[in-house]
């Protein structure tokens, strides 16, 4: 199988080279092409005159000048490949904001983000506005959840660390020819959420000067520790009498709701201090027979393990656990009666056994310690001493919905508080980092709370003008509609170890809560 696709992407590649080969007769690698008509000063004829260049090891094989529409203005958006198989996009709006986003990715990747889903779900910035950037990381083929792409070791590193990187440098240069002077005051900023989290940690961590703040949503920035928390999981439910049902974790959630809804001062569906509930499974305990309205021994321990920090392999790695708040069967991966995770399955058969036909519930990971480490030098970016970032004048902001049951937010948590440990403390801290937690929100998105939010504009204004984020209140909306008609709600966006505490008013609005300490 490998030799087929390794022949299917030379074919690829060689046709690639056909259609662009005429363009290298016209202009040596980047260089401008000589344009002399009044074409060339039009936004088409600046556009069109990237196609079939050379940029740092990149060719532009698309150059299309994309017409306004009544929610993005006019761009030229840029297609460019590098070997093996990364590929990237930019945007480049004919009237420009002045600011460039470099995009995340997320999953195992194989696809370029899409700046308007982007802007859609992470906030109503002004997005037609901005430059931005993406990359499929390494690898194509569409799929977030299929990890085959690991057993290239080239398409690994991509991934793990050297995609952005890479390119970026033919970006910047193709961003400075289009903009000029302009661009080499501009302001760059990358953000992502999961993998696309991870990445910008990278980043930070690997390649301080390349940013000048990045934006980290739900990070899977402790990759080894989530990906093993994966598979502890999938091996207690696979034991005898262990699964949970969706009834069961239904009740579960119900349980959670009922106990911890109100400590943030309101019955609203979010448990808004997850930190202060004291919910233990054993609390749903079958007195007897097995019904549905309890749970059996092996249940509870289940549930337990969810919850419950743990260590793996004699305590070589640990595994957070989760915070409580947010329990269903779509977000524990049991909608189908039984734990499925494809992220766990790709990286056990494609990065850990490193074999297709190896079954991820019958692979002993503590055997595998040796490749673990290897992968974790790779992927993890945990590192906390950020000295070399925050020295280039670098800012940080992390974010985490606080009902994530793929990446927990204790993550997060963390990550930060190791931060502040090698900064010298919360001062000093406080001049390159902030982090914000989001209750009621999934993975990203998604849950009963508010998960909405716009980071990318309190960054800039960090940026440029030297405002904190935190000076100033950050509302976050819920971005699902609410049936019949009823006011979307808005939560403020409350700063780690703050919470939205009801103060009276209206339970939908922003301004009836207030950020109060945990």
């Amino acid at each position: 199988m490998i030799a087929i696709n390794s022949r299917a992407k030379l074919s690829r590649s060689r046709l690639r080279c056909s259609a662009v080969a005429g363009a290298f007769l016209l202009a040596l690698p980047g260089q401008a092409f000589a344009q002399t008509g009044p074409a060339s000063r039009t936004p088409e004829g600046r556009c069109a005159a990237f196609l079939g260049r050379s940029f740092e090891g990149a060719v532009v094989t698309q150059a299309t000048l994309v017409s306004a529409t009544g929610t993005s203005p006019e761009y030229c958006r840029i297609h460019g490949e590098m070997p093996r198989d990364l590929e990237f996009e930019i945007h480049m709006p004919t009237q420009w904001n002045h600011r460039t986003i470099f995009m995340g990715g997320g999953g195992f990747d194989g696809a370029i983000a899409d700046a308007s889903f982007h802007a859609a779900h992470f906030g109503p910035h002004d997005a037609g506005n901005y430059a931005t950037i993406a990359t499929n990381h390494g690898h194509g083929g569409g799929n977030q959840f299929d990890g085959s792409f690991a057993l290239d070791v080239q398409m690994l590193k991509d991934y793990a660390y050297l995609a952005v990187p890479r390119v970026l440098a033919s970006a910047k240069m193709i961003l400075r020819e289009r903009y000029g002077a302009t661009f080499q005051t501009a302001k760059l900023v990358y953000e992502g959420c999961s993998n696309g989290g991870r990445q910008g940690l990278v980043q930070a961590q690997r390649y301080p000067d390349l940013f000048d703040g990045v934006i980290a949503r739900a990070p899977a920035n402790d990759y080894t520790s989530i990906f093993l928390t994966f598979y502890k999981n999938a091996l207690q439910m696979a034991r005898p009498g262990a699964l949970l049902s969706p009834a069961k974790v239904e009740l579960i959630g119900a349980a959670t709701m009922a106990k911890c809804d109100a400590l943030d001062g309101l019955k609203d569906g979010i448990i808004g201090r997850p930190e202060a509930c004291t919910f233990d499974p054993k609390e749903l305990a079958c007195a007897g027979a097995e019904g549905a309205s309890c749970l059996t021994p092996a249940q509870v321990e289940s549930a337990r393990a969810m919850y419950a920090p743990a260590t793996f392999a004699n305590g070589r790695y640990t595994l957070p656990g989760f915070p409580v708040g947010g329990e269903s069967p779509r977000s524990w991966l049991l909608t189908t009666g039984q734990y499925v995770n494809p992220l766990m399955d790709g990286y056990a058969r494609y990065m850990v056994a490193q074999d297709p036909n190896s079954d991820p519930l019958k692979l002993d990971m503590a055997k595998y310690t040796a490749r673990i480490d290897q992968l974790r030098l790779m992927l993890d970016a945990v590192d906390p001493d950020l000295s070399a970032f925050r020295a280039h004048g670098g800012k940080l902001l992390l974010w985490a919905g606080l009902s994530d049951w793929i990446i927990s937010a204790n993550h997060t948590t963390d990550y930060y508080k190791s931060v502040v440990a090698k900064s010298g403390g919360q001062s000093a801290a406080d001049d390159f980092v902030e982090y914000y937690t989001a209750p009621g929100v999934q993975h990203c998105a998604g849950g009963t709370g508010a998960d909405l939010v716009d980071l990318v504009t309190p960054m800039f204004d960090w940026l440029e003008k030297g405002v904190r984020p935190s000076a100033s209140p950050i509302i976050a909306r819920r971005f699902e509609a609410p049936v019949g008609g009823a006011e979307p709600i808005s939560r403020p966006l409350c700063r780690y170890p703050n919470y939205p505490k009801y103060t009276g008013g209206n339970p939908s609005r922003a301004d009836s809560f207030v950020c109060t300490p945990s």
